[in-house]
C-alpha cells in the first residue's frame, strides 16, 4: 500500500440517511494516498450496515460500544491515524473530488502546518444556500477569539499539532480546540481561498440556535481560555456582531 500522506476523520451517529453520500465524496478523491477512519460513536439505526457494504482496504472502522459523543470519537480516531496530516469531516457533509489533493499541495508549497478553506452551505438535498467564500487569509488566536472562522469540514493540519492537544469534550469543541492548538502551539492556520466542501444545513442543527451558540462560547472563554469576565464580554460582542453580519450576508440560490 502506498504511503498514507492524509487520514481522515469521520465520526458518525446514527447517520444511515448521509453517510453513503459522505463516504463516497471521500473515496472518491483524486490524491489516492489517504485512509478513511470512520467511527461509529454507538449508532443505533443502520448506519453500520451501509459503513459495512464498502470493500474498500482504505476504510478502518471502528464501533464504539457507549455513545460519548463527537469530540470522543474524533480522538479516537486521531490516535488510529497513520497519515502525516489529518482532515476531518461530518456524517451529512461532503468534499469536492479534489480537495485533498488541492488543498495539500497548497500546504506543502508554503510550509504550512494547518489550513482551511472556504465552502458552501447546502440544504438537505444539496442545494446551495450560500458561498463562504469571504474567509480570513489567516487565522491567529487573537483573530479566532472574535468569531471562529476555521470550519471543521474543510480543515488539514499536521498530525503531530492534533494529536498533541486533541478535541476538547465541550460544545463548539472545534473552535475550543482550535483556540488551544494557536495558543500554545505558535502557529497559525492558512486559508486555502477556494471553495472544497458542502456543509449541510439541517433545521434541527444545534448550530442554529444563536443563544445557545452564544454561552457555549462564553463558556470557553472562561473556562477553557480563563479569559477575564471583560476580555469575555468583549469577544463574545465581538462573535455576536460577526454572526449578524453574516446572516445578513445570506445569498439565496434558486
Amino acid at each position: 500500500m502506498n504511503r498514507i500522506e492524509v487520514s481522515v476523520i469521520l465520526p458518525v451517529f446514527n447517520g444511515q440517511k448521509f453517510i453513503k453520500e459522505t463516504m463516497n465524496s471521500v473515496l472518491k478523491q483524486s490524491l489516492k494516498t489517504f485512509e478513511l477512519i470512520i467511527i461509529n460513536d454507538a449508532s443505533t439505526d443502520e448506519t453500520e450496515k451501509v459503513i459495512q457494504s464498502y470493500n474498500d482496504r482504505r476504510i478502518i472502522y471502528r464501533k464504539l460500544e457507549n455513545n460519548r459523543g463527537v469530540a470522543n470519537a474524533r480522538n479516537v480516531g486521531i490516535k488510529l491515524a497513520q497519515g502525516k496530516f489529518i482532515a476531518f469531516i461530518d456524517s451529512d457533509d461532503c468534499w469536492d473530488k479534489n480537495k485533498l489533493q488541492q488543498q495539500l499541495s497548497f500546504m506543502k508549497e508554503n510550509g504550512i502546518n494547518f489550513s482551511y478553506s472556504n465552502y458552501n452551505l447546502v440544504d438537505v438535498n444539496g442545494r446551495i444556500i450560500k458561498r463562504i467564500n469571504n474567509l480570513p487569509g489567516k487565522s491567529t488566536y487573537q483573530s479566532l477569539l472574535m468569531t471562529n472562522s476555521i470550519p471543521l469540514l474543510t480543515v488539514i493540519i499536521n498530525r503531530q499539532l492534533i494529536t498533541k492537544y486533541q478535541f476538547l469534550n465541550v460544545h463548539h469543541e472545534d473552535y475550543a480546540t482550535w483556540l488551544q492548538i494557536l495558543r500554545k502551539s505558535n502557529e497559525y492556520a492558512a486559508l486555502y481561498p477556494h471553495i472544497t466542501a458542502q456543509y449541510r444545513v439541517r433545521e434541527n442543527s444545534v448550530s442554529s440556535n444563536k443563544l445557545k451558540s452564544l454561552t457555549w462560547t462564553w463558556r470557553i472563554y472562561r473556562k477553557s481560555e480563563h479569559l477575564s469576565v471583560i476580555k469575555s464580554v468583549y469577544y463574545l460582542g465581538c462573535n455576536a456582531i460577526h454572526g449578524l453580519l453574516k446572516h445578513q450576508r445570506i445569498i439565496k440560490f434558486e
